[in-house]
């Protein structure tokens, strides 16, 4: 039996879901040390019996770096650099191979080159490889000085959202009332505002044929827009979220920051054709623009408006082919893929 521990921040359901697939599948057990989930999406996990997981608050910097050195793993992940105590830990380990988890995009601005420079002598060394869930964190990696570097970080529960896209029957698409779903908390990085004052313009020049339907909330949630053709949920559990999921037609992501978007593989899984803006570091993976989508510039409510447009005139037929290639898109990594990632990097 393998052992790996995981130093992390907050725990999200797809992890969870690798985590579970690596310790089932692959006969590994996980010791997982990480902080409270956040107020604003109190998620309930499900883990593998294989899994032990520890409270970050309530441990000390020695505790961690005698888990690290003391026992017994065969690889370390370690998710970010924010906590000092994970890198003592991870300094800790021995000969034991270690992994820093990331996805900071690049974008070439002084402050990324200055960070990069700063993160090869006090973050990267003390590191084997890096995973990273797309080109822009593998960019980062390289200007912060890994060799070693291993894509496909990220991965969606693919098995439990591609049931959403396997029981839809073929007649869903030629509802004369569509849905567009959004998924995401309401704070000004995801232009959730903006996003639904785009909508409502949108839909009434079309006639109005389309609802939109918001899972979430978080700082703007006073705000939300009050109309009749828009319908928020607030915070939902995962299997809540996988109900109101079969409901929709398509869904978007306007973020003017988010380095990946695991939301995005889950919508993709699900087989639903989509809108994003080129923030969202997800699209590399899993939106092949007028195939499956459209992609729209972030921060502009303008280029928001056409590609609304263009998926909520799109016929019942150009939805189904989205549909179609969205989930053929999703396949390309699951958790089976990011579980083999992991083992061929432990400790003989």
């Amino acid at each position: 039996m393998k052992r790996i521990l995981v130093l992390y921040r907050e725990l999200a359901g797809y992890f969870v879901a690798c985590l579970n697939t690596l310790c089932e599948q692959y006969e590994v057990e996980a010791d997982v040390v990480a902080y409270p989930v956040h107020a604003d999406a109190p998620f309930q996990f499900k883990f593998s019996s294989r899994i032990r997981t520890f409270d970050r608050t309530s441990m000390s910097e020695k505790e961690l770096v005698d888990l690290a050195a003391n026992g017994g793993y065969h690889l370390i992940f370690c998710g970010g650099w924010s906590d000092p105590s994970y890198l003592k830990a991870v300094q800790a380990r021995g000969d034991v191979p270690a992994l820093l988890g990331f996805d900071n995009q690049w974008k070439g601005s002084l402050k990324h080159h200055l960070a990069g420079l700063y993160a090869r002598w006090a973050i990267a060394r003390h590191f084997d490889f890096a995973f990273v869930p797309g080109p822009e964190q593998a960019q980062f990696a390289k200007k912060m000085g890994f060799d070693a570097i291993v894509d496909g970080a990220y991965s969606c529960d693919v098995p439990r959202f591609s049931a959403v896209h396997e029981q839809r029957s073929e007649d869903f698409w030629m509802k004369p009332q569509k849905n567009l779903f959004y998924v995401g908390r309401y704070a000004p990085e995801k232009f959730i505002n903006e996003l639904q004052d785009a909508f409502i313009e949108v839909n009434r020049a079309t006639g109005s044929k389309w609802t939109l339907t918001c899972a979430g909330t978080g700082p703007l949630w006073q705000e939300r827009r009050d109309d009749p053709s828009i319908l928020h949920l607030g915070f939902m559990q995962p299997d809540q979220l996988l109900d109101t999921m079969c409901l929709a037609h398509a869904f978007v992501l306007p973020s003017t920051f988010e380095p990946w978007g695991v939301v995005v593989h889950e919508c993709a899984a699900a087989g639903l054709p989509m809108v994003l803006s080129d923030a969202v570091g997800a699209r590399h993976a899993f939106l092949e623009p007028t195939k499956n989508g459209f992609l729209h510039r972030a921060s502009s409510t303008e280029d928001l408006r056409r590609a609304l447009h263009q998926i909520m005139t799109a016929s019942d037929q150009e939805l189904n082919a989205m549909s179609q290639h969205s989930y053929y898109l999703a396949h390309k990594i699951t958790p089976e893929t990011w579980s083999r990632s992991l083992v061929n990097q432990f400790k003989p």
